[in-house]
Order: structure tokens, then sequence, then C-alpha cells
């Protein structure tokens, strides 16, 4: 309905497409989830712009699919660019900053890297 009501270029088209990700993420299909997240990440910094909240939450969903399937240096990659814009529009002590952090803390958990875990904890 907001493809055709809105169209592509709409902020509310990427966050359906970011719905149909999580789904398809919650699903086993992380390869569509990952094509998802990339239409709403485009559509975002299109119409956004590249340091906006929603676009840093795309680039943790992103991560986290990546850490769904073990790819975690990819994961970290996308996590790092979310906690940069949370940090810069956000600040330090935002909930959602605090969750990109917890975020890189189990992906580092997962490498065996405890230290920088409890780092990012």
């Amino acid at each position: 309905i907001r493809l055709a009501t809105l169209g592509e270029e709409h902020p509310e088209t990427a966050s359906s497409y970011n719905n149909i990700a999580s789904t398809f993420d919650n699903t086993g299909k992380h390869n569509k989830a990952l094509q998802m997240y990339e239409r709403a990440l485009v559509i975002q910094v299109a119409t956004l712009g590249q340091r906006h909240p929603d676009t840093a939450a795309t680039y943790n969903n992103i991560g986290s699919t990546y850490d769904n399937i073990g790819e975690y240096d990819k994961a970290l990659h996308f996590y790092e660019t979310a906690l940069q814009m949370e940090l810069a529009t956000l600040g330090e002590l935002h909930p959602d900053t605090a969750n990109t952090y917890t975020n890189m803390g189990s992906t580092y958990n997962s490498k065996g890297n405890y230290d920088k875990a409890l780092q990012m904890y």
C-alpha cells in the first residue's frame, strides 16, 4: 500500500522494507532480508540522509542479519557505522546507542574476543 500511495522514494516505504526484511530474517531467509534492508537503506540515505537515526537503525539491522549468519566482521562493520551515526545524532546516552554497543558486544563475544565484548557491554 505504501509503495502504491507514497512511491518508492519515501521514508515510509523504506520502513515497510525494513519490516519485511525483519520477517525474512526471523524466518531464516537472510539473503532476502539483506536485499530488503539494502532497498530500505538506499531510500533512507536519499530521503533522510546518511546521519539520520532511521538510517542508523537500518545499518544496525543489516549488522544483526550478518551476525545471525555468522559473518561477524561484516556485522561489526555495519554496527560501527550505525554507532558513529548514533553518537553524532543521538549521543552517548541514548537507548539506540546503547543497543548498538550491546549488539557489538554480543558479536565480539561470538568471535571469542571477550575483552572487547566487555568493553562494549
